[in-house]
C-alpha cells in the first residue's frame, strides 16, 4: 500500500499488518518483503515482523540466510534478524545446497552455514 510516497504492507483483507513508512517495499520472497527507509535496507515478514532497516544491502532469503552489507562487508543474518555469519567478506553470493560462494582478500571459496570453509 501507498499513502504520499510511503509504502507499507496490508493483508488481504486490507489492514495494515505495517505503518505505511517505508520508502520502497519489494515483493515477498521466503515469507519477507524487502524494505527500505532513509537509503538502508531491511525486511518485513508478512505477519509484520521487522528486521531493522539497517544495512547498505540486502539479499533475498535463501536456506534461511540472506546476504547483508555494511559499509562493503558482507555477511548472512538469519530469518529472525540475527547476525549467523559475520560480516567480514567482501563478497558474497545466496547459499544453495548447503554453501555460499564468498570472497576476502581477492580469494574465492565457499562457506557452509556456519562460516567454516569447505570444498566445492
Amino acid at each position: 500500500m501507498e499513502i504520499n510516497g510511503k509504502f507499507g504492507l496490508v493483508n488481504k483483507l486490507g489492514k495494515e499488518i505495517t505503518q505505511i513508512k517505508y520508502d520502497r517495499v519489494r515483493s515477498l520472497s521466503g515469507g519477507f518483503a524487502e524494505v527500505s527507509i532513509n537509503g538502508k535496507f531491511g525486511f518485513m515478514s508478512k505477519e509484520g515482523k521487522e528486521i531493522e532497516a539497517k544495512y547498505d544491502y540486502v539479499g533475498g532469503f535463501s536456506e534461511g540466510l540472506s546476504i547483508v552489507s555494511i559499509n562493503k562487508k558482507y555477511g548472512f543474518i538469519n530469518t529472525k534478524g540475527k547476525i549467523a555469519i559475520p560480516l567480514k567478506y567482501d563478497n558474497a553470493a545466496s547459499f544453495e545446497e548447503g554453501k555460499a560462494r564468498v570472497s576476502l582478500d581477492g580469494k574465492w571459496f565457499y562457506i557452509d552455514k556456519n562460516g567454516n570453509e569447505v570444498k566445492q
